[in-house]
């Protein structure tokens, strides 16, 4: 993700320079500019308040206990419904000689900040949160794009809608039953 603004003013210039790269075979990326703080949101937030305080930290001792230190911070912005800071999400399939140093370099990014997928169905997930219809988002109540606001140079559809999604094998297990130590 590229938060908007923070490689000058026109992002999506920079993002399209960056894919400029013969490593690069295909891309997709999307402006995600609707999305809203909900609840959860909100409980994240809480529970980072939660870790900060258990951490500790400078000028905590102005507050006398973990509430009071969260409720302040609470009540300041944002709240839900206020409207989140527009970043891009960008998606790339690369040749196998590209590795996360390098791409991280081309779009001025941290190598931890890459993530890297190679199952064909991890392929066609990380696609969906293009538009946010995967599981996540669904389940988070994200703002559901269009195919039409996704910038590509691919059919990304085509390989969502053509990517056979395996079933996960779950595994059982059954408590061990103690060996007898005598055998009669």
């Amino acid at each position: 993700m590229i938060k908007e603004g923070t490689r000058g003013d026109d992002t999506e210039a920079f993002i399209r320079s960056a894919l400029d790269h013969e490593a690069i075979l295909k891309w997709a990326y999307i402006c995600h500019d609707k999305e809203y703080y909900n609840e959860h949101d909100m409980n994240i937030r809480r529970f980072g308040l939660q870790y900060s305080w258990a951490d500790g930290f400078p000028g905590m001792e102005k507050y006398s206990s973990c509430d009071e230190y969260i409720k302040e911070y609470m009540n300041q912005p944002p709240f839900p419904g206020d409207k989140k800071e527009v970043y891009w999400h960008i998606f790339i399939i690369g040749d196998k000689d590209s590795g996360t140093e390098d791409i991280a370099g081309w779009f001025g990014k941290q190598e931890h900040e890459v993530q890297f997928v190679w199952r064909r169905e991890d392929i066609a997930n990380n696609l969906k949160r293009l538009t946010q219809e995967d599981k996540g988002s669904r389940s988070l109540e994200r703002h559901l794009y269009p195919d039409s606001e996704v910038r590509a140079n691919f059919d990304f559809r085509d390989y969502i809608n053509n990517t056979p999604i395996k079933p996960r094998r779950l595994r059982l297990f059954e408590p061990v039953q103690p060996r007898n130590k005598k055998r009669k």
